[in-house]
This record gives C-alpha cells, structure tokens and sequence, in this order.
C-alpha cells in the first residue's frame, strides 16, 4: 500500500450539489466522495459513469485548506416551460432553479490509500491528465499542486487531520454521498464531521493512516 496526497483549488468557483434541492441549489462544504472518484476517473480517462475506482482498494480523505467561503447567487434561467395550453396559466415560468449556493475558490487536501500500482498510475495522470480536470460542474475548472507520494503506516490517533466520519463537537456536520450502487440508481450516504480548524482534538483515539506528518482518516 502506498499514499498520495495533493491540494486541489478551484479557479474561481464552485458547486458541490445537494442532490435533495430544488429551487434553492445548496452546495456540500466539501466535495463528495463520489465527485473526487469521478474526477479521478476523468484524469484517468475512464468513461463517464463507469464507477470503475469503487471496485479498487482506493481508501479517500479529504481536508478542507482555511475558511469555506460561501455565496448564493441568482442563477441562470436555463430553460422556460410555456403553459399556453392551460388556461389557467397564460404565461410561461422558469423549471430551473433560481438561486444556486457558491463556494468561493476553495480549497482542499485530498489523501489517497492504495496500492501501489494504482497510486503511481494517478500521480502520473494527474500531473498529465487525459481530459481537462474540474470538480464539481464541467466549468469549475481546477489547480492542482503539492504532489506527494508518500509512504503509509496503519495507526491510531486523537488528533486528525482530515474530515472525520460520525458526529463530533466543534464541527460542521454533512451527510455525504459515499458511493453509488444498483448500477448508479441510488447513492450510499454517510455522516461526517468537517472540523473548523485542524486537527481535530478527539477525546479518543481513532483508526487512521499516517501520511508524511499527518494523521488522516481514509475512507
């Protein structure tokens, strides 16, 4: 097994959905599980949809770098649903939502655990990626730095440097989506804790990897 940790930042902005808004479009303080395989994928250049790194031993963590900026925006109309037909409803209304929730040029640190073969093949394809990377939407296009593959060692620790799974004080608490299953049809979600400030003092120890000087728990 070996690590691989590097810092992502977006250029300008971006938007992690909360699958269960509507009108009001809400972004998760951190990118899902799935969006990091997905773009992880993409550098590979693997086929869209081909959830192809949830069958290998690819443990994730994430770490958001300094304060989460947020902003909600009015979004772009994308389409009008004409009620003509109706009498009762003689003019047209916008389907797409109206207001969408921005991430202002975040942050973060992701952690990979695997084997070796895998991480050194993404380490290679994320510093010379087979499609243009961005996170989250096709448009929020990304930077990527501070390449390291490192050794690992399996541990135990109180103090964390990563977001951690389960409900903790002193954090914000997200429900995240995990992985896809049933061929894509539905996600697995799971509870994690994004600490304000790192690490993340726990009043006992937790399992976790030890990459470079860092304490991190991979998922």
């Amino acid at each position: 097994m070996l690590g691989l940790t590097f810092d992502i930042e977006s250029i300008y902005f971006c938007c992690f959905r909360q699958p269960t808004t509507t009108s009001l479009i809400l972004s998760f303080p951190i990118p899902p599980f799935t969006t990091i395989r997905g773009f992880l994928e993409n550098a590979l250049g693997y086929e869209r949809d081909s959830f192809a790194l949830q069958n290998e031993k690819l443990l994730i963590g994430i770490r958001p770098i300094g304060k989460i900026e947020r902003n909600t925006e009015l979004a772009k109309i994308l389409k009008l649903i004409s009620r003509e037909e109706k009498p009762c409803f003689k003019r047209s209304f916008p389907s797409a939502p109206m207001f969408k929730n921005f991430l202002i040029e975040p942050k973060y640190r992701i952690y990979l655990v695997g084997e070796e073969n895998l991480i050194n093949k993404i380490s290679e394809k994320l510093e010379n990626p087979e499609r243009p990377l961005y996170l989250g939407q096709s448009d929020d296009l990304v930077d990527i730095n501070n390449f390291q593959v490192v050794n690992i060692e399996k541990t135990q620790s109180n103090k964390i440097w990563s977001v951690v799974e389960g409900v903790y004080n002193g954090c914000e608490i997200v429900k995240l989506p995990y992985r896809f299953i049933n061929n894509g049809k539905d996600i697995e979600m799971r509870v994690f804790s994004v600490p304000e400030e790192f690490p993340l003092k726990l009043e006992k120890n937790v399992e976790c990897f030890r990459l470079g000087e860092e304490n991190v728990q991979c998922i």
